[in-house]
């Protein structure tokens, strides 16, 4: 820690550069500062010291950018949900894309495609807010934590939050505080389909009768349905509505698709740019009747069943085994039967297939960890296409240069805006055979 950390005492700084982690930097890289531009002079407040380099944040402009715009949140500078705010959205954009090129270089791909993007607030479908009985001010606190540090943001709302839910975070507090355990709850989970919202409240302690009865009557004013999870994801559980499904749904729509997914299922946070997203990967690909197709990493069928509209057939392939049952289940209920979904760890070398499955393309969305394994072993399997969508720029790059080594071409590349006002890079790719 500096010795001005505890006074908080600010530091004028110019920004020379800004980094894809959202801060500005300084020429020698010594300090990193949050809510600042390139070609700026701001006094900013430290926050943390992490490998020799001190973290702050903005406080005030005495030169500003002109890509500096004003955040509409009132507490996106302190706020860790958003990085971006204070920049002009053409900006971020041209910063992601930058990011993409520079991991990719020297690969070119032969087309950059144009951005995907979607509403830029109230889009956020999934969060998970830090829940916090504070004894000094004697109330309940819910929401993201601080940039560099682990407190809760004093906010009453979010406004990238999906529009049924920019209130939540009052609500939540309000409804905390009339609990019995209010200091036994440590999170609170939000998912939401379409036209449905669901909410998992994490708690230490049993609740009462009294608590039990203060959800329900929270449930039946909002249609939000109420889950519960004491421990594990083994022990997640829907209290209220006490009948009825117990599922959250999303559509996509040019291609006549509903999915179901539980509130702990991995799905997209952006719905509408979700859709765009399948529509690209789709029209990438080019499945034809005569086409067998991998969908590696294809959680609970995103990819897989709009796919299917037009091969002969899907193979999925999965890690988690709730997420093969939950996309075999999406196929039944879309009456999809050209499709099969197994588990297989896709991370060991080599890659041990759960059936002999043959297939042309590949569709592959691995986590942030990429998929390493599964490149490297197209080069013995007959494939013509592959589209790689990714969310780590770093490891689309590190197997984007392994399928080039294959005799793969990089034919196009671009990003994806899953994530607006925030750091997180989606983006996709698509390689043919030379």
């Amino acid at each position: 820690m500096v010795s001005n950390m505890k006074q908080r005492e600010p530091i004028t700084v110019a920004i020379k550069s800004l980094s894809e982690d959202g801060c500005g930097y300084s020429e020698d890289e010594r300090y990193a500062v949050y809510g600042s531009l390139v070609g700026e002079l701001v006094s900013a407040v430290p926050l943390a010291r992490k490998r020799q380099r001190l973290y702050l944040r903005t406080t005030e402009v005495f030169e500003a950018s002109p890509d500096r715009v004003e955040p509409k949140c009132s507490v996106a500078s302190v706020c860790g949900g958003c990085s971006l705010q204070h920049m002009r959205r053409d900006a971020q954009l041209a910063l992601k894309s930058d990011y993409v090129r520079e991991q990719l270089a020297p690969l070119r791909p032969e087309q950059w495609l144009a951005p995907i993007v979607g509403a830029d607030f109230g889009y956020r479908t999934k969060a998970r807010f830090g829940v916090k009985y504070v004894e000094k001010k004697n109330r309940v606190l819910v929401g993201f934590r601080e940039k560099q540090i682990p407190f809760i943001v004093d906010a009453e709302q979010c406004i990238i939050l999906t529009d049924r839910c920019g209130q939540l975070i009052n609500d939540l507090e309000n409804l905390v505080e009339r609990l019995s355990i209010k200091r036994a709850i440590p999170q609170v989970e939000l998912a939401a389909g379409d036209s449905d919202v669901a909410l998992v409240f994490r708690h230490l302690e049993s609740f009462n009768d009294a608590d039990f009865e203060v959800l329900r009557l929270y449930s039946e004013e909002t249609g939000f349905r109420i889950w519960v999870q004491s421990a594990g994801p083994d022990s997640v559980r829907q209290i209220y509505p006490e009948s009825g499904s117990n599922t959250l749904t999303y559509r996509l729509p040019e291609f006549d698709l509903t999915f179901s997914f539980g509130p702990l299922d991995f799905t997209q946070v952006n719905l509408e740019v979700n859709r765009q997203m399948v529509n690209l990967a789709y029209s990438l690909l080019e499945p034809s009747p005569s086409d067998r197709i991998l969908d590696a990493f294809c959680g609970i069928g995103n990819f897989s069943l709009a796919l299917a509209t037009s091969a002969e057939w899907v193979s999925g392939l999965e890690l988690s085994i709730e997420s093969v049952a939950r996309a075999e289940s999406n196929a039944k209920e879309n009456s999809v039967d050209n499709v099969s979904f197994s588990v297989a760890d896709l991370y060991q070398e080599p890659i041990l297939l759960p059936v002999d499955i043959e297939f042309n393309k590949v569709l592959l969305d691995p986590p942030r960890s990429g998929a390493e394994a599964v490149v490297k072993e197209l080069a013995r399997w007959d494939v013509e296409k592959v589209v790689y969508v990714s969310c780590n720029p770093k490891t689309l790059a590190r197997d984007a240069k392994i399928l080039i080594q294959q005799g793969f071409a990089l034919q196009s590349a671009g990003i994806i805006n899953m994530f607006p006002h925030t750091t997180h890079v989606e983006s996709i790719a698509a390689f043919a055979r030379s």
